[in-house]
């Protein structure tokens, strides 16, 4: 995951893709990818091209993602919902129903390769350098760990470890808890690259991806 993407929707959402080194910030809004920290010099670096929030109550599943076709930016991305694959959705809202837990996975690709990379399991693989983060916020400690969305009743919470001496979450897996009906509000949903220096904060390490969705609680 060595990339920086930064995109913009038009229409009624603003929306931004970021990869970012994970080596170093750059500069130029599309610099040239950078070699893999693991490895030696990597000639195809990672691309991000797909989150998908597969959401679960128990009984029904619904799929919402974001997609950046060409993983660089060149291409406006769009939303889709769970049910379609081919809806060009340039809004971003996740339904959620009041008072219901909601088992969360996250799941990124690189869809320009064929067939296609699962990024999720690298990000997996490498659990001690890596966490997501919703709303920047930085979550309590384990066995618990969770954040409150501001603007919102949801609350979100870590269902996964890295397996550390100290174990941090990861984020891959989470529980979305509704409460009462809200609004929409926007949350962000970002990777952070962490080596060496994760400690279940958000202040540290690099951006990988960043997505904002709209959670709204019927």
């Amino acid at each position: 995951m060595k990339t920086t993407t930064k995109m913009i929707l038009s229409a009624a959402v603003a929306v931004a893709l970021i990869a970012v080194s994970c080596k170093e910030k750059k500069k130029d809004p599309q610099p040239t990818p950078t070699p893999t920290t693991t490895g030696g010099p990597n000639p195809d670096p990672e691309v991000i091209t797909t989150m998908k929030v597969i959401v679960d109550n128990g009984t029904t599943t619904a799929t919402y993602f974001y997609k950046d076709p060409d993983g660089d930016g060149g291409i406006a991305g769009f939303y889709g919902p769970g049910t379609t694959t081919t809806s060009a959705q340039t809004d971003s809202v996740i339904n959620l129903l009041a008072s219901k837990n909601y088992t969360v996975n996250l799941l990124l690709l690189d869809e320009t390769k064929n067939p296609f990379d699962t990024i999720s399991n690298e990000v997996l693989n490498e659990a001690v350098d890596h966490m997501f983060f919703f709303n920047q916020l930085s979550p309590s400690a384990l066995p618990n760990a969770s954040v409150s969305i501001s603007g919102t009743n949801l609350t979100i919470t870590y269902k996964d470890s890295d397996g550390a001496s100290t174990p941090k979450p990861i984020g891959l897996l989470t529980e979305w808890m509704t409460g009462a009906t809200s609004a929409k509000k926007e949350v962000n949903i970002e990777l952070k690259h962490q080596p060496g220096v994760k400690n279940g904060t958000y202040a540290p390490g690099d951006v990988d991806v960043a997505i904002p969705f709209k959670i709204k609680i019927n």
